[in-house]
Parts: C-alpha cells; sequence; structure tokens
C-alpha cells in the first residue's frame, strides 16, 4: 500500500469513527499482570487464498524496512491508537462470510472498511491502518487460531514491549494472547509477511 493510499485510508477510518461513539475500554491493554510473547516455531504454509491476495497486494506482503523486529512502545499515545483503530475497524465493517459476499471459502481483500467482509478483512484493515498511522510493519503480524468451536479465524497480534496483544473481530478488548481461549496455529514473521510461522504454544 503506497503512502497516499494510506493516508486516504486511514482518513477514512477517521471520518467513519466521528460518526460514531467509542465505548469505553478501560481494560484494554491491561499491563499490570506479566504478558508473554508468543513463540514463533517452524516455517508453515500461508493460509489458504493468502498467497494469491499477495500476488495482486505485492506493497502489503513485502518485507519490514527495518532487519531487526521492533515493537510497540506501549506509551500513551500507542495505547490510543491501538484502542481508537480497534474499535473503528470494528465498526467499520460488517461481518458477512466469504461465500456470502463472494461464493467461495477464502478471499482476502483491503476493501471491506466501509462494507462487509470476515475475520481476514478485519485483521488485513487494522494491520493497514496501524501502519498508516506510524506503527512498525514487523510488529504487526496476522495469526490464524482455532476458537473454542474449532472453527478457523483471523486476528492481529501486536509485539509490544509490554508482551504480545490481540486485537480481534470476535472481542472488542485489547487482551493479551493468552487470555484468549484460542488455539495459536501460525502467524507472519516479523521481517517478511509472506513467510509464516507455526506457533509452538498452544492454549
Amino acid at each position: 500500500m503506497n503512502t497516499a493510499i494510506r493516508l486516504s485510508f486511514l482518513a477514512t477510518l477517521m471520518g467513519l469513527a466521528a460518526c460514531a461513539g467509542v465505548p469505553g475500554q478501560e481494560a484494554n491493554l491491561d499491563t499490570s499482570r506479566p504478558v508473554t510473547q508468543i513463540a514463533d516455531g517452524r516455517l508453515a504454509a500461508p493460509p489458504p487464498g493468502f498467497v494469491s491476495f499477495c500476488m495482486h497486494n505485492l506493497s502489503v506482503c513485502t518485507g519490514a524496512e527495518q532487519a531487526a523486529p521492533a515493537k510497540v512502545v506501549l506509551n500513551d499515545q500507542n495505547r490510543a491508537v491501538l484502542t481508537a483503530i480497534n474499535d473503528q475497524i470494528n465498526r467499520a465493517i460488517a461481518y458477512k462470510t466469504d461465500y456470502q459476499n463472494f461464493g467461495v471459502a477464502n478471499r482476502w481483500r483491503l476493501d471491506a472498511v466501509g462494507n462487509s467482509g470476515d475475520c481476514k478483512d478485519y485483521a488485513l484493515a487494522k494491520q493497514q491502518a496501524l501502519i498508516a498511522a506510524g506503527l512498525p510493519k514487523e510488529a504487526l503480524r496476522i495469526a490464524i487460531v482455532k476458537t473454542a468451536r474449532d472453527e478457523l479465524h483471523a486476528v492481529l497480534t501486536v509485539d509490544t514491549d509490554k508482551g504480545d496483544f490481540v486485537l480481534d473481530s470476535i472481542n472488542p478488548v485489547i487482551v493479551p494472547w493468552t487470555d484468549t481461549s484460542y488455539s495459536w496455529l501460525s502467524r507472519q514473521s516479523a521481517g517478511d509477511p509472506l513467510r509464516w510461522l507455526s506457533l509452538a504454544r498452544n492454549f
């Protein structure tokens, strides 16, 4: 996503946010307890549909500019950005499955904001909006999990200096990854969004 598109995307989100009140998020990003980092494992296959998405959106899937993995510093400004964008995206996309929208099983896309989409689209939109807001690309990674109902689900993980947190389309509150009920399967590597890694610990 080039700079002009990113700025337009962020402006669209801010415009949508102005139309809706933001609920209290007192429990967001609670660091009163120790929060661990997700342990990346071995190389894993990308999710179905992701490679095809990258072929048409190469700039979104290119490697991070920094060689060393970066973390989001959870200062007041970044907390506010994470909370606002998580809430804005959850409000700006109406949930519909890919079958309902397109008659196919897996379609990753960037144009769901203001329209409809599924968990993958929420995660992508949050990732791109946070990058546009200035957060480090390599700290914002999409992960594939399995829910307690044995359904595959996509979320956005944020690597921070206080541990790893989850931005979800199901739970409006940003929580430590260990506070979810998910089994963690795979996620993007920090340096290369096209490279997916299995996750060493499952919960």
